[in-house]
């Protein structure tokens, strides 16, 4: 659930609710009952036995030679038989009580490995408390945070690096930097930050290719380990014009080149160069999230040495005097992305679907947009062409997708294993926001309207007036985060609200807003964040450790 910015690209509406529904839902359970009695024993008669006449023995009955009491009857004196039916049934108990644990064992095991699988989505979260109170909050020194795995990082004025506990906050340790201008990375946000090392870049000279008097070098790369240790340093050479940090222990950086800028993926160590893009051709200036900047130019006319790199969401955004792009971590301008295809590695953009199946996209030369998309199998053969252009959600329950959507015209859902085309609905929705295996969520106009995958059934829906920015999912609600406190146009332009939503009936769950200064609320490990200029603070929600803790 399509690469659109929709912090500012985003549809006015407000949440409203259609029909009162009940909170209160009866869990159905299937008749129980005491463990079926053992049957009923024959009693063997008392008191002597009688007389009898010899018989020969019938050897086509050797029952009757080896049990002299006849089928079906017991000897009450023999001590080998009086724990018969007790044993029996303690035994049943026992394996009844031992079932039952292993089934509650195994249970628990799915329940967590799913909880894994929906946290590890961009956009995942753990299950969310009912609303989240802050549980640390730290002050940023006006940078965004980097991360690493269980760590939040801050830079601090004056070169002082700090990582803290991302569950608890607490400092786990802190750096010494070079003097000067420091940014880490990768940033909270990024997708690809698990496992990553960190990297840092300090702009050391005030004008770049300048040097310093003590090395030369005016831009510094330093990784450092989880504990804050220093794995190595490299200075910049000459004409590297900026630099930033990224995933995977690279570094980006910006040099001249035949005609104009070259960007290059490099090592941050050992400066192995992985790809190099040329930055051709003049475009509408962006921020950091890819929206329109504030008209202020990015450098003084005439120079051509002044080069902005930032990485934010695991995007490039390269700006120059006249021109600026965005990169995705595999080096293709995220512009060039088709707008109904998704984050990166969405299913349109090589990312997995059911059946060890692929995709391919094919274009109209005219608009640019996908009009035909052909599933193919293993062997790359055309399983399955389905017209219109891929609509991909921006979050997802984590597996790979047996059912696809694609619009033009209206929306359909096809299910790429069977072929078979399962619904088909008259509308033109502009944003696919989550998919699971259970429920499509999609926005229309004014409405959010969620569907059964399968089906194509409407679930429910609800009439929107605030801006919906962005939105998460634990695997069973729904958070989306407006403008607002998603009911009310806001009164305050930088107040921002999170509404919690049952994913199965869309009734509200719980609701907060955020006044004052702005606050941009992320989904990075699993768990909500709350950042501002300012400062970055956890909201109150589970954790991998415990994933009840709020």
């Amino acid at each position: 659930m399509a690469p659109r910015r929709r912090e500012q690209d985003a549809h006015a509406v407000e949440l409203v609710e259609v029909t009162e529904l009940d909170d209160d839902f009866d869990a159905g359970s299937g008749p129980t009952g005491p463990p079926s009695a053992a049957g009923s024993r024959r009693a063997r008669p008392q008191g002597p036995r009688p007389p009898s006449t010899p018989r020969p023995v019938d050897r086509s009955d050797e029952r009757s030679v080896q049990d002299p009491a006849g089928p079906g009857q017991e000897d009450a004196h023999d001590p080998r038989r009086r724990w018969h039916v007790p044993g029996l049934v303690v035994l049943g108990a026992v394996l009844l009580v031992g079932g039952m644990g292993a089934s509650l064992v195994a249970g628990g095991a799915i329940e967590r490995e799913r909880a894994d699988r929906v946290a590890a989505q961009v956009g995942g979260l753990w299950p969310v408390a009912d609303e989240p109170v802050p549980v640390w909050r730290a002050p940023t020194g006006a940078a965004w945070p980097a991360a690493v795995d269980g760590q939040v990082v801050i830079v601090e004025p004056g070169g002082v690096v700090t990582a803290r506990d991302v569950v608890t906050g607490e400092e786990v340790w802190t750096a010494d930097l070079p003097t000067g201008t420091t940014t880490c990375g990768p940033d909270l946000l990024d997708p690809h930050a698990a496992g990553s090392p960190l990297v840092c870049v300090t702009a050391r000279g005030e004008t770049a290719g300048t040097g310093r008097p003590d090395d030369g070098f005016p831009l510094l790369v330093t990784v450092l380990d989880r504990t804050g240790g220093t794995v190595g340093s490299r200075g910049l050479g000459d004409g590297v014009l900026a630099a930033a940090p990224l995933a995977d222990g690279l570094v980006a950086t910006a040099s001249r080149g035949d005609g104009g800028v070259v960007v290059t993926w490099e090592g941050a160590l050992d400066g192995a160069a992985t790809r190099s893009r040329a930055l051709e051709g003049a475009q509408v200036p962006t921020d950091a999230v890819g929206s329109p900047g504030d008209g202020e130019a990015a450098g003084t006319p005439g120079r051509t040495d002044h080069v902005e790199l930032m990485s934010m969401r695991g995007l490039l955004h390269v700006r120059t005097v006249d021109a600026s792009a965005t990169f995705d971590a595999a080096g293709d301008r995220a512009g060039e992305r088709l707008r109904s295809q998704g984050p990166p590695g969405g299913w349109a953009d090589g990312g997995a679907l059911a059946g060890d199946l692929s995709v391919r996209v094919s274009t109209d030369d005219g608009s640019g947009q996908g009009d035909v998309v052909d599933v193919l199998g293993p062997d790359g053969r055309t399983r399955l062409r389905m017209p219109g252009e891929p609509f991909v959600p921006e979050i997802t329950g984590g597996v790979p997708p047996r059912v696809v959507v694609v619009r033009m015209p209206g929306f359909t859902g096809y299910d790429v294993v069977s072929g078979r085309r399962l619904w088909h609905r008259e509308e033109w929705p502009e944003v696919l926001w989550l998919q699971t295996e259970d429920v499509v969520v999609v926005e229309s106009g004014s409405r959010l309207i969620a569907l059964e995958t399968g089906t194509g059934r409407e679930l429910w829906r609800r009439w929107l007036t605030t801006e919906i920015v962005r939105a998460f999912t634990d695997g069973d609600s729904l958070l989306l985060v407006t403008s607002g406190d998603g009911f009310d146009p806001p009164p305050d332009p930088t107040s921002t609200g999170v509404v919690s939503m049952n994913l199965f009936d869309g009734h509200v769950e719980w609701r907060q807003t955020f006044d004052g200064e702005r606050h941009e609320i992320v989904a990075a490990q699993g768990m909500l964040f709350a950042v501002t200029r300012s400062e970055v603070m956890r909201l109150g929600r589970g954790s991998r450790g415990s994933k009840w803790e709020t």
